[in-house]
């Protein structure tokens, strides 16, 4: 369906099966509509450029990389305005530090129903945050000078996407260790768990997008 009041979608996905899945579903909603489609980072970037669609959704088969890759690719050269982009994955807990770190707006399960999908891609469309992002809206109200110094350095990297056994290596701490300061900092910081710890941190600006 195409009108001025519809919401333009690019679609990024590598698999034709899933690809069509998904322009479905979009296409089936009156105020969405899939403007074009590409395989891969590039190929989206042209895409972009050409008809400067509302949201870009990129569905990741291999993990962060690929959407990572491709989100890059959508940023060189700097466009008139950056992309507003809900990346799909498998597994959201393990990528959501690399993805929030490059300036996704919005990040969703794979898995998700159509009608989380469509609602996604509205509020991603229209500059707020989707998915995991939104649902973490609010968690860890208490102030970060609860932390330790120690605990704040353990929080940093958290952020930064690495896991127990990087932390342990780079600040030279057993992982029983490091597990204990993140448990402290989930209760100190009244964090649900490492995904909304990751967005809380971003959120008070303890780590920048791109740092």
């Amino acid at each position: 369906m195409s009108g001025s009041a519809c919401t333009r979608i690019l679609l990024v996905d590598s698999h034709p099966i899933s690809l069509t899945g998904l322009r479905t579903i979009l296409d089936g909603c009156p105020d969405l509509e899939v403007v074009a489609v590409a395989e891969d980072g590039s190929g989206a970037a042209a895409r972009f450029r050409e008809l400067r669609p509302d949201v870009v959704v990129v569905n990741s088969h291999t993990g962060a990389a690929e959407a990572l890759a491709c989100v890059c690719a959508l940023s060189r050269p700097a466009p008139p305005r950056p992309a507003n982009v809900l990346v799909l994955l498998d597994n959201v807990d393990a990528a959501a530090g690399q993805v929030l770190r490059v300036g996704v707006r919005g990040l969703l399960s794979s898995a998700s129903g159509s009608g989380e999908l469509a609602a996604a891609v509205r509020a991603t469309a229209a500059g707020r945050p989707a998915g995991v992002p939104a649902r973490a809206a609010g968690a860890g109200t208490a102030p970060l000078r609860r932390l330790t110094d120690r605990e704040t350095e353990v929080f940093k990297l958290v952020a930064r996407g690495f896991s127990n056994a990087e932390i342990s290596r780079e600040l030279t701490l057993s992982e029983s260790t490091v597990k204990f300061h993140i448990q402290r900092i989930m209760e100190k910081l009244e964090l649900r768990n490492r995904v909304h710890a990751v967005i809380f941190a971003y959120e008070k600006e303890l780590i920048r997008i791109g740092s």
